[in-house]
């Protein structure tokens, strides 16, 4: 009977060693999830600074945009 006992408490030990090696991870997950959340939250601005900027260099008026038209030269 003691021998049950002891499985039984080797058993338990187990489990809880798992459970807590699975918190340890589940928050270090966490923790990089939260991380590339804010990267992309930057990333995410600076695209659109980006493209507002380019934006602004584009000609706005479409006549003054260059042509593939061949140059007269040839």
């Amino acid at each position: 009977m003691a021998q049950r006992g002891m499985d039984k408490d080797a058993r338990i030990n187990e489990l809880e060693t798992r459970l807590a090696q699975q918190d340890h991870s589940i928050l270090e997950l966490s923790d990089e999830v939260y991380q590339q959340q804010q990267q992309i939250v930057q990333l995410e601005v600076k695209v659109r600074h980006l493209a507002e900027r380019l934006a602004s260099l584009a000609p706005s008026d479409p006549e003054s945009r260059p042509t593939d038209d061949v140059p007269p030269h040839y």
